[in-house]
């Protein structure tokens, strides 16, 4: 398989070649045997005139295979040819090159306050300065909306058709690294691109690194709804980058079966983009998800089972290696409501995963299946990343590494400790985490103290105090 720099198989997955090709086929035979209902009209006379079956009473549309083969290898030929893909999501995880760091978006309608531990509706000053935490983190590299701005300075509700604007000139004042917004209606676009000028220094600019656009979903199962399509189509009129993301639920919305999750995911994906592809054949198109599993036991949609981390890996990897395509997977949901064990347990193994195909752009903060923002969960979630990007660093072999002349130097019952190899290389060979606490054992009151969750608040507080902020 091929690797990239880093050391890592970018075709890494667990499903087996026969298996990708069976996926691929189930999709195709969905799309043209059962179709896609597609509300947005804008895209029936583009698609019946490329040969697709238009139902126009009932809008559900049905695709020729090989109308989809040929928005596929259209798509991989501009991407081979260097058409970069922009995914634009905050809380999903492409893959990008190089690196843009971690990630904080969401558009969270929860936020748990770190001074209060209160779950509350974020403010405009809780978005302000979880905006600025984003900005003084060398380690965050996209700062979109981490919540959404229901409320003003002023404790007043934010009128909706303000919500996404308001929240976009906050980005756009508090933080270098804008990334994704929400985006409702064309009139909404024109003043984001705006911003987006100005944020960029020009409209090519802005089209050569957009921001404040986010991707748009279809329902499961097998609905584009007009709302959604008119937003990617108006987007890929402007040039700007269309994604589509849909949030299959296994047992619930899609099929009992982890296969059947990605078939339903692959054929709403496929349907989407072929629908834009057909209406603007020059727009930039990506594909994400945010797969779920719903518990038969609670009844509740989960986001961070094994059957999940299964679903979007396998996704990723028919993109990866099918159709020469980034997929951008749903690692910033976990089902933990508070930073804690469970928090750790479920983030750090879906970041694992993705990392093992290359996506190192974690969403952070994120709990409650993308419901509620913690600050200080996004700091505990920093330091996992670091920790994984380690472990993805693989082992560098060389002669200077393989150090067998200090190994002689040193000599059969000597120590390494003081030798100025270690002084000099422990730095750079050794990683050294901010939170996680690696001291002897002391008194068992002192451990207890020393819970990953006080050295978190710690230095979010410090930051927080920072004057440059």
């Amino acid at each position: 398989m091929p690797m990239d720099t880093k050391g890592i198989s970018r075709n890494a997955g667990p499903l087996a070649q026969q298996a990708l090709d069976s996926i691929h086929h189930a999709s195709l035979k969905v799309l043209q045997e059962t179709g896609l209902r597609v509300d947005c009209l804008d895209f029936h006379a583009p698609l019946a005139q490329a040969g697709a079956l238009v139902a126009r009473e009932s809008r559900v549309v049905r695709f020729p295979p090989e109308l989809v083969e040929h928005m596929l290898a259209d798509l991989k030929s501009k991407i081979a040819g260097g058409r970069r893909q922009y995914l634009l999501n905050g809380v999903t995880n492409p893959r990008w090159t190089p690196p843009l760091g971690c990630k904080f978006g969401g558009a969270c309608i929860e936020y748990l306050d770190p001074e209060t531990q209160a779950v509350r509706t974020p403010n405009e000053q809780d978005l302000i300065r979880l905006l600025q935490l984003g900005e003084a983190l060398d380690s965050v590299g996209f700062v979109g909306n981490p919540v959404a701005c229901l409320v003003d300075a002023n404790g007043h509700k934010v009128p909706g058709a303000m919500q996404r604007i308001k929240t976009a000139a906050l980005v756009a004042k508090h933080t270098t690294k804008c990334g994704s917004t929400e985006v409702w209606n064309e009139q909404e676009l024109e003043f984001l691109m705006e911003i987006g000028d100005i944020v960029r220094g020009g409209r090519e600019a802005y089209r050569t690194a957009p921001c404040f656009v986010t991707a748009k979903e279809t329902i499961a199962p097998l609905q584009f709804p007009a709302e959604d399509g008119r937003i990617l189509l108006m987007l890929a009129r402007y040039g700007l980058p269309c994604t589509i993301v849909p949030m299959p639920i296994t047992g619930s919305t899609c099929p009992c079966s982890t296969a059947g999750n990605i078939v339903m995911a692959n054929a709403e994906i496929l349907g989407a983009m072929t629908c834009i592809h057909t209406a603007a054949p020059a727009a930039s198109i990506g594909g994400g998800v945010i797969s779920g599993i719903m518990d038969m036991s609670t009844g509740s949609a989960c986001f961070a089972t094994p059957e999940v981390l299964l679903q979007d890996a396998g996704l990723a990897q028919l993109y990866d290696s099918r159709y020469g395509q980034d997929l951008a997977i749903g690692t910033g949901y976990i089902d933990a409501k508070y930073p804690g064990t469970q928090a750790l347990a479920e983030k750090a193994t879906k970041m694992d995963m993705a990392a093992r195909q290359g996506r190192m752009n974690f969403p952070v903060g994120l709990l409650a299946g993308g419901k509620r923002f913690s600050p200080v969960e996004a700091i505990i979630e920093l330091e996992m990343a670091d920790y994984i990007r380690r472990l993805a660093t693989g082992i560098n072999v060389t002669p200077d590494t393989l150090a067998t002349e200090i190994i002689g130097e040193v000599g059969i019952g000597g120590e390494f400790l003081s030798h100025n190899h270690t002084l000099t290389q422990f730095r750079e060979t050794l990683w050294r985490p901010q939170l996680l606490d690696r001291r002897m054992p002391t008194a068992m009151a002192d451990e207890r103290n020393t819970d990953i969750l006080v050295p978190a608040n710690e230095k979010l507080r410090a930051i927080w105090k920072r004057d440059d902020l």
